[in-house]
């Protein structure tokens, strides 16, 4: 009974570290947007672009799987149309289906405002919970803005920064802590605006699931009112 004990008092111990070690994400675009994440280990890159397969078996396989794919598609599209046939069924399930519909429809256009408001408090909340413990270790935006006329190039330098620092300002308002550096400048001497953009953010899984719990308790209220 005290090796039962102690071994699930080890698992509980190793569940709340494995909670509150940070979830990192890291974003950066260079000519081409990369992304990398990581959890306990080091950061890995997640591909965002296909590679173009040129093996010629490889892709009579990958052509093989699309056709039983979409042969299972017909047959489940089949089995759906049967389904169809039996009206007691599709009434139980129009039932189902149509819970928050019904909902609507009892209490007309005020429930349907309602369940409206309700959605976005539930939203915001879902965020701030987030937001609220997001740290974004790392921001670094360089943006060289360039084009054939200096007059637009100097016009367009003055819309970068009347978007981007007002975002950062409100960025900086709604995150726990953000480091940033930007650079935003005019070059009169190329024809093309570059970008060089780098994130980092972390947060704990557990406010993640902490807070996906509370909004699905607020959204469970929401539909019993």
């Amino acid at each position: 009974m005290n090796v039962f004990l102690l071994i699930l008092a080890g698992l509980l111990l190793l569940l709340v570290l494995l909670l509150f070690c940070p979830f990192v994400v890291k974003v950066a675009y260079r000519e081409k947007v990369s992304l990398k994440i990581g959890y306990l280990f080091p950061l890995f890159a997640i591909p965002l672009e296909k590679k173009e397969e040129t093996d010629p078996k490889k892709i009579a396989r990958q052509e093989e799987r699309q056709r039983k794919k979409k042969a299972k598609k017909q047959r489940r599209e089949e089995k759906k149309k049967q389904k169809q046939g039996d009206k007691a069924e599709d009434t139980v399930e129009e039932k189902k289906g149509n819970f928050v519909l019904n909902k609507i429809k009892s209490k007309g256009l005020e429930g349907l405002i309602e369940l409206l408001k309700e959605l976005v408090r539930i939203v915001g909340y879902l965020l701030n919970k987030i937001t609220e413990h997001l740290v974004i270790s790392r921001m670094d935006i360089q943006v060289a803005i360039a084009t054939e006329d200096a007059a637009q190039t100097a016009l367009n330098c003055g819309y970068a920064c009347s978007a981007i620092f007002p975002l950062l300002s409100f960025i900086e308002q709604h995150v726990k802590k953000c480091r940033h550096r930007e650079q935003i400048y005019p070059v009169f001497t190329e024809t093309e605006t570059k970008v060089d953009f780098v994130l980092e953010a972390r947060i704990m899984p557990f406010f993640i699931i902490s807070g996906a719990l509370g909004s699905l308790l607020k959204a469970v209220k929401a539909l019993a009112k």
